[in-house]
């Protein structure tokens, strides 16, 4: 028998296909790494039901990866060939919800922006907004990776918001981790190990998330510099400063360029930072005057937007307009984070090495929490343009961790930056290997994904 045909016995003939074309959208995600399919596609809609298949799967030592919008950015959800693909986007169901508590429990099929309609009647939202894909960011991926996006530099990533998951192992065990207290000491804190295991360590079921309540008030302001290094110095004095910050995101000329030949939006094509601002009236003007003052001694005055423009919804644009700027070419993208001081030299070093090399580099992101996206356009049939970029992302990537930083703050490992993994980690590469055997013996979950076993 076939793999479809032994899980039809599992769940019914409806959520599972092996048509070329369901499985053609299954073998790809968001990043621009090539795409595997797998052998067969399976919708499931309960917990039962996914432990039901990855036991099939551990009987057979077929590789399963977890699947929910597919807008993964470093191929984490790209499968392996002749394998089985969990799409978890119709387990979309509240569970339970404690507004008194400031809680709810969801399944992972949720999608971020939905959630948020939903509890705005009740005054709350879930604050780690995955930048610009919250209409299709599932909640389930937001855990896969710890995502986070513009809020992130007030209320924090994904991560600081999960108090309890259920859990399939790669055994097919069910498994219930945290609980709904806030703080607690008790045990190891195994619910943040799996945020962040990009679907490695077991597939996530539901998710016990904690809640902000919307803030009295809002500021958004916007700031234009005569230079990158400029902007991104006013972020890191704006850090120091202490500001109360709901979001800073920083723009460069180039991205301001792709913005409006993407959307025609008039803008001025110099480098900007856009800002916002939590609370009430008194601290949104007390905090909004320090930062012009941080800024005007950089050179930085008021950016003028046109009416009816939203700075969100024109940094919501940034990749799809980097991405058409040069039709033909491929994006080659990191996300890396380092000590917030930094941010200046880090720009200044991504800018030096475009120039160089003649490669086009975008530098933007949610520098806030000293994160920065570094995008290049480079050609994929002109093979030395192409391994000139990918060098120059080496090279981003390891001046980041000169400067104590991270490879990946907010999209992951996946495929894309596995090979420069163990720079980073180094000897505890090894206890990540023992803890993976502890939760997938078969070494069945999302395989070579993060790092080899």
């Amino acid at each position: 028998m076939s793999i479809a045909e032994d899980l039809a016995g599992l769940v019914p003939d409806a959520q599972i296909s092996t048509q070329t074309d369901q499985l053609e959208v299954a073998a790809r995600d968001e990043s621009t790494l090539p795409g595997v399919a797998p052998a067969v596609v399976v919708w499931p809609t309960t917990t039962e039901q996914v432990a039901e298949i990855v036991r099939y799967c551990a009987q057979h030592t077929l590789p399963v990866t977890t699947r929910g919008a597919g807008s993964a950015l470093e191929g984490s959800t790209i499968p392996s060939e002749g394998g089985v693909v969990l799409d978890v986007s119709t387990m979309t169901k509240e569970r339970n919800y404690w507004p008194e508590d400031l809680q709810i429990e969801v399944e992972p099929g949720l999608i971020y922006d939905h959630l948020n309609e939903r509890l705005k009647r009740d005054g709350l939202f879930f604050p780690p907004s995955p930048g610009g894909s919250g209409d299709i960011a599932t909640i389930g991926g937001m855990v896969s990776t710890n995502a986070s996006g513009i809020y992130s530099v007030k209320y924090g990533g994904t991560r600081d918001y999960i108090l309890a998951l259920e859990l399939v192992t790669g055994t097919g065990e069910i498994m219930r981790l945290g609980n709904r207290a806030i703080k607690r000491s008790s045990g190891y804190n195994l619910v943040e190990l799996i945020v962040g295991s990009e679907g490695t360590l077991g597939v996530v079921t539901s998710i016990t998330l904690r809640l902000a309540g919307i803030p009295e008030d809002r500021l958004q302001t916007a700031y234009k510099f005569p230079d990158e290094v400029s902007a991104a110095t006013a972020v890191s004095e704006m850090r120091r400063y202490g500001l109360d910050l709901a979001a800073i995101e920083f723009l460069d000329r180039r991205l301001m360029e792709a913005l409006n030949q993407l959307k025609d939006y008039g803008l001025e094509e110099v480098p900007a930072l856009f800002l916002e601002f939590h609370g009430p009236k008194a601290v949104l003007d007390s905090n909004s005057e320090l930062a012009a003052e941080v800024c005007s001694e950089l050179g930085g005055v008021p950016l003028e937007l046109a009416d009816g423009q939203r700075p969100w919804e024109i940094r919501h644009w940034a990749t799809d307009a980097i991405k058409h700027r040069k039709p033909g070419h491929s994006i080659l993208r990191n996300d890396v984070a380092f000590p917030i001081s930094k941010l200046p030299e880090m720009v200044a070093y991504c800018h030096e090495l475009g120039d160089e090399a003649g490669i086009l580099i975008h530098t933007f992101g949610h520098v806030g929490m000293g994160l920065l996206h570094a995008l290049m356009l480079a050609d994929r049939d002109n093979p030395d343009q192409w391994n000139t970029a990918m060098e120059l992302n080496n090279k981003i990537i390891a001046r980041t961790l000169e400067l104590g930083g991270t490879i990946s703050g907010e999209h992951g490992i996946g495929l894309g930056h596995k090979d420069m993994f163990e720079q980073e980690h180094g000897a505890s590469v090894e206890l990540m290997r023992r803890i993976k055997r502890q939760f997938d013996p078969h070494g069945i979950l999302n395989p070579g994904k993060i790092f080899d076993i």
